[in-house]
């Protein structure tokens, strides 16, 4: 971490327990770092002011530290042996936010739905999140030309881990809370919040927030841009992909769609108006990196630059543990949240 996370006007931050499961094997590529947690929860504690209520602290954390994590990775400040803790402080505030979740709104319909069913210590999760961290840091280690030949297999990966469905669907079920059928199933105790987040099947690669747009992100798009414009032709090439590989477009129109049959209907029927508002600002939020990473990957690939496309893998990698951290947290039901103390 740069020194940006220290302020000394500020009361440290301390958090105390409550760690998330961590084999060795999977420490060895992502380890265990609190006094990284506590820091980045000691610079988010002035924001953590702001929120509407105290129990989307946890939501607030992940959210924010996705993007002050994303934000150096993409800006090429942040070397390979420094991924890992910080790939671990999002899979653990990941793992936090899924706890508060459940610990205050219970277990949410989806997991029932979906037939979701693993034991502590979650090995199988666990051990998915090594094999794709291994994959990401051995052509990060490799360097760039490692890594511009592992993207299109990264961008065609059908889950969150994946640089074209992850951004799809994250901010897909933002939609899906927020607006009105036929794009949306926001339930009638709702306020209404048009174009919150923007997403749609038919434009590719675009998302609109109803918040700040960071540097970092707009530097990605802009890039992303240059790159299309001046080589439309190997841009039709990187979504058409091979023969037999499945169509980027595609693959951006099932992520929107899948959300509606996670996060849809009654899933966060319990929820405060306060924890609802909150969940969509730091998703939202949360989207930013991925977008960044996303944008970067096609844009490397376009242009044949190494350098993108190891900044565009490593941002990858940092986001790893955030989709299975939420999970594990929902389904711990033995672990209790860290103590904060100032």
């Amino acid at each position: 971490m740069s020194d940006t996370t220290k302020h000394p006007q500020l009361a440290k931050v301390r958090l105390a327990g409550g760690a998330p499961p961590l084999l060795p094997d999977l420490a060895d590529v992502m380890p265990a770092d609190p006094a990284l947690a506590d820091a980045l929860a000691t610079e988010f504690a002035s924001t953590a002011t702001t929120l509407s209520t105290p129990q989307a602290y946890w939501a607030g954390l992940n959210g924010w530290m996705t993007d002050r994590l994303s934000g150096p990775v993409m800006e090429g400040k942040v070397s390979p042996e420094q991924l890992g803790a910080q790939a671990w402080a999002i899979y653990a505030s990941s793992y936090w936010g899924g706890l508060e979740l459940r610990e205050h709104w219970g277990m949410p319909p989806v997991i029932a739905k979906m037939g979701i069913k693993f034991s502590p210590p979650f090995a199988d999760v666990q051990m998915g999140i090594l094999a794709q961290m291994r994959q990401r840091m051995a052509a990060v280690n490799a360097g760039g030309e490692a890594c511009l030949a592992l993207l299109p297999s990264l961008m065609r990966e059908g889950g969150t881990s994946g640089t074209v469905y992850g951004i799809a669907y994250n901010a897909g079920v933002q939609v899906v809370k927020t607006e009105d059928p036929p794009i949306g199933q926001r339930r009638p105790h709702r306020q209404p919040k048009p174009a919150a987040l923007r997403i749609n099947g038919r434009d590719f690669m675009r998302v609109d927030y109803d918040l700040p747009t960071p540097h970092y992100l707009k530097v990605w798009r802009s890039a992303y841009e240059r790159a299309v414009t001046a080589n439309p032709e190997a841009y039709e090439r990187v979504i058409v992909g091979e023969a037999g590989q499945t169509d980027l477009r595609d693959l951006w129109r099932k992520g929107v769609a899948f959300g509606n049959t996670t996060w849809g209907g009654d899933s966060q029927d319990n929820w405060t108006d306060a924890y609802f508002d909150e969940t969509i600002r730091w998703s939202s939020i949360l989207t930013f990196g991925m977008e960044a990473v996303g944008l970067a990957a096609i844009a490397a690939v376009i242009n044949q630059d190494p350098e993108a496309a190891k900044l565009a893998v490593m941002g990858n990698a940092l986001y790893l543990g955030a989709t299975p951290g939420w999970l594990l947290g929902l389904i711990d039901t033995g672990a209790h949240l860290p103590t904060v103390t100032a």
